[in-house]
Order: structure tokens, then sequence, then C-alpha cells
């Protein structure tokens, strides 16, 4: 399935047409970090935050490029999951393998969104005029559905694979 594929290089389109709007309007020093209270805690230079900001997303989104690729040639003593004699035997491994390969690259896409949408609002903190992220229930609902997002992944993990009959 390369939907998960196609859906990530979209969304590094989408960073990258972000980046080239955001960079020239923010200033030189930006808020990188902020408190609890939605105050900045860290700055960084613009420069070097968007290279943070394309580091991330490399990392969150090899879930959905990278992994698939080092499944193939990953040692199944490396792969622990619940009754795995059995899942990880000659009769179920690809079928296994293909799961997982479809599975964690749906994760890579949720994180890579997660992360870019996590960015957007610091951007526009940083273009706010007291430099506050004033946007909090946007994070909260991004966290909140992120977490609903994990929990449905992690119950569809389960249950896919069940103690053998």
């Amino acid at each position: 399935m390369k939907l998960p594929l196609y859906i990530v290089l979209f969304l590094f389109g989408l960073a990258i047409a972000q980046s080239i709007y955001f960079y020239p309007l923010l200033p030189d020093i930006v808020g990188s970090h902020f408190d609890a209270a939605g105050k900045v805690n860290g700055t960084s230079s613009k420069f070097i935050y968007f290279i943070l900001y394309f580091v991330t997303l490399a990392i969150t989104s090899s879930f959905a490029l990278g992994f698939p690729l080092l499944l193939q040639h990953l040692p199944t003593s490396l792969i622990n999951l619940p009754y795995r004699e059995y899942w990880l035997s000659s009769d179920h491994l690809e079928e296994t393998l293909s799961f997982f390969k479809i599975h964690f690259s749906w994760f890579g896409v949720g994180t890579t969104l997660l992360i870019i949408a996590i960015f957007h609002l610091t951007f526009l903190a940083n273009l706010s005029p007291n430099k506050d992220f004033n946007i909090t229930i946007p994070f909260w609902a991004l966290l909140g559905a992120f977490t609903l997002f994990v929990i449905w992944w992690t119950v569809i993990l389960i249950r896919r694979f069940p103690q053998p009959s």
C-alpha cells in the first residue's frame, strides 16, 4: 500500500510551502519552547529552528518511509509481539510483516501531521504581538486527537495478533 508514502510526501511538500511562507515573516530570533502557560522560555535563531523542524519531520516520517524498508531486513528475533512464535512462523511471517509495514506507515503519517501542525502553531505564536503561545485550545485539540489516534492504532495492533486458537 503506497498511500501512506504519498501522504507523507504531500505533507513534506506542505511543510516546504509552509516554510517558504513563514520564514520571511518570522523574526531572526524565534520562541522555540513554551511553558505550560504559553510563555516563551526558550529561543533560537530562525535558521536553526527551521533546521530543527525538518530534522524532526525526517525522523518522524521515517516510520512511514523507512520502517517498511528496515522491516524487510530485520531479523525476526528483534520483533517483539505476543505469541511471536505463531505470528512469525513461516506460515504467517509474510502476512505479519505486511501488516506491520502498513500499520507503522500510518503511524508515521499521523506523527508527521502532528509535527507540522505543532510547528504551525509555534509560527503563529511567534507572529503574535506578545510572542505568547496563546492558541492553547488548538494545541490541546491536536494532542487529544493524536492521543485518540494512538489509542486506535494500538487497539488495531493488539486485536490483529490474538492468541492462536
